[in-house]
């Protein structure tokens, strides 16, 4: 969108048109859309291996009679896979 705006320049008052974009444009919700699209995948890749890990092995723990085995054992490759889930979301990034 265009306007036209008047502007000194030196004594004389001279008109131009200057481009202005809307304060919402597409590009803007776009970019919000893309962060916030990443923030969740982000917040879901280091909550949910983890957290399912432990449920998880404290359930098979409890089936096999195995106390802390399993639950750890599940655990560490949760964390694992997490390091590695971040080291490709940030790769993916830049």
């Amino acid at each position: 969108m265009k306007r036209k705006i008047l502007q000194f320049e030196g004594k004389i008052l001279a008109e131009r048109e200057v481009e202005v974009k809307p304060k919402n444009s597409r590009e803007e919700k776009e970019r919000f859309y893309k962060t916030l699209s990443l923030s969740l995948n982000l917040g879901g890749s280091i909550v949910l291996p983890i957290a399912g890990g432990a449920l998880l092995g404290s359930y098979l723990d409890s089936i096999f009679a195995s106390s802390p085995i399993v639950t750890l054992t599940l655990l560490l490759i949760g964390v694992i896979f997490v390091f590695y889930r971040i080291l490709r979301l940030t790769q993916d990034i830049s």
